[in-house]
């Protein structure tokens, strides 16, 4: 399995000490468990916890933002990195044990994320921040995004196998757009770039990957010209989102429809694998060797297309190689969700079998290519789903609609974002055996991991718990 990526979720305060700093501290295992509400499956009188630092906001919705834990699954890791990046603690999963530690450069008023990244060489820590430089000296204060990338199989305290640096005008937000095995730096806008820099966790190396013209085959009306966006990195290459403005009908009244797609790398292109009658194509996440992607027809190409109960939507799981589709199922939602590139990754995860994928409110049974859809209707609410173990056991959170754009946005999972007033969440489990769905009791916290033991993640704002199976 590849790594996994956490969307932390917004959840209850506990009586763990709140706000402290995570890592501090000279203690070599993290505490006895504070005893979070969590579903039946998990025994709270064991395991470990720690507290957690709330989690800084991005302005922009579409992008990966500032995570502060991840889990490095294949090294059985629990991540955690300090709000503002000045440290960064890996603890043995099922132990608590704390198996390394890091300890960056300084930066002033920064604030970090942090991100796991699967590769050929092993599972890499990246910790990503933005902030300013002291301008000690004769040197200068200025405003920089760093990338350090630690190996996961660290041990005491570790040392960047890389270490980037990039400098960032003063005019321009860059945003962190992360997959388990691609990492982009740059400014977002509706999920993709004009710009951004591309990082390779596993050599270090970095390259500039922006928005260019391409002709591409298999458009409504043949080949078409068409400029394609770099939204998120892969394994297979950078996945470059596009719309097609001419030689086609943008209102679709009785003309050639326009063609929305995106292009993965030089490995394919969304047009050659759609499903038939399917000219709009979003590439919504990415987990180990999958693509998850919206499809379907529209009845005008000038509103963002969206998951609604108006038309179906077909969610697809892709080989991320190949574009052949290995599941699929067709969903509608009462809630209108906007389908933008990117915007499932923080929910799309496999099990660690890799029999199981959620993303969103899909999840997937990869054997026999069945999907089930977990979306909201008129007497029903929609489900996001965050971790699936290897039985087909998924677990999610009650959607919530606001007037804020990331709740707009389909597949996106709160953050555990500071302030007395974050809402108690509903919550459910479901099986993607049978379909069937479960409303948990009020409070309950679910999952943002299950690993094969049984063991549970479970991230509230101010807590880092993990329980055993029982």
């Amino acid at each position: 399995m590849a790594a996994l990526v956490l969307g932390a979720l917004a959840g209850c305060s506990s009586d763990s000490g709140g706000k402290a700093d995570p890592t501090a501290g000279a203690t070599h295992k993290a505490a006895a468990p504070v005893r979070l509400p969590v579903p039946d499956g998990f025994a709270t009188d064991t395991g470990w916890s720690t507290s957690a630092s709330p989690e800084a906001s991005d302005v922009e919705p579409g992008s990966s933002g500032f995570p502060l834990v991840a889990v490095a699954p294949k090294s059985g890791l629990v991540i955690q990195a300090a709000a503002d990046g000045s440290r960064v603690r890996a603890f043995a999963l099922a132990s608590g044990k704390t198996v390394w530690t890091f300890t960056p450069k300084a930066l002033a008023g920064g604030r970090a994320g942090v991100f796991v990244q699967e590769g050929k060489t092993g599972e890499k820590v990246v910790l990503a921040r933005q902030g300013k430089t002291s301008g000690s000296g004769l040197s200068t204060s200025r405003r920089t995004t760093t990338i350090d990338v630690i190996a996961a199989d660290s041990a005491g305290k570790a040392t960047a196998a890389h270490r980037l640096d990039l400098s960032a005008p003063d005019d321009t937000a860059a945003s962190f757009t992360a997959t388990d095995s691609g990492f982009l730096v740059g400014p977002v806008t509706d999920g993709v770039h004009e710009k951004a820099v591309a990082i390779d966790a596993a050599t270090g190396v970095q390259r500039t990957v922006e928005k260019t013209s391409v002709t591409v085959s298999g458009c409504g009306s043949g080949s078409c010209a068409v400029q394609v966006s770099p939204a998120f990195a892969t394994s297979q290459g950078v996945v470059s989102a596009f719309q097609q403005q001419g030689g086609c009908d943008q209102w679709t009244d009785g003309g050639t429809p326009c063609t929305y797609g995106f292009q993965v790398g030089g490995a394919w292109t969304s047009t050659s694998v759609a499903p038939s009658g399917m000219h709009v194509g979003i590439p919504l996440a990415v987990t180990g060797p999958y693509l998850v992607a919206a499809w379907h027809t529209s009845d005008t190409q000038t509103d963002p297309p969206a998951l609604s109960d108006t038309k179906k939507t077909i969610l697809a799981v892709h080989d991320l190689a190949t574009g052949k589709i290995k599941a699929q199922v067709s969903c509608t939602s009462a809630d209108a969700l906007t389908l933008q590139p990117g915007s499932a990754q923080s929910s799309t995860h496999l099990s660690p079998n890799g029999e199981f994928l959620v993303s969103g409110q899909a999840g997937f049974d990869l054997a026999t290519g069945r999907g089930r859809c977990f979306t909201s209707t008129t007497s029903t609410k929609g489900i996001d789903l965050t971790a699936v173990a290897d039985d087909g056991t998924a677990y999610g959170v009650v959607h919530v609609t606001d007037d804020t754009d990331a709740t707009s946005l389909y597949g996106r999972l709160p953050i555990a974002q500071d302030g007395t007033d974050t809402p108690e969440r509903d919550s459910a489990r479901v099986s993607l055996r049978s379909g069937a769905a479960k409303a948990l009791p009020a409070a309950s916290e679910v999952p943002v991991y299950v690993a094969s033991d049984g063991h549970g993640v479970f991230r509230t704002r101010d807590v880092v718990a993990v329980y055993p199976g029982s």
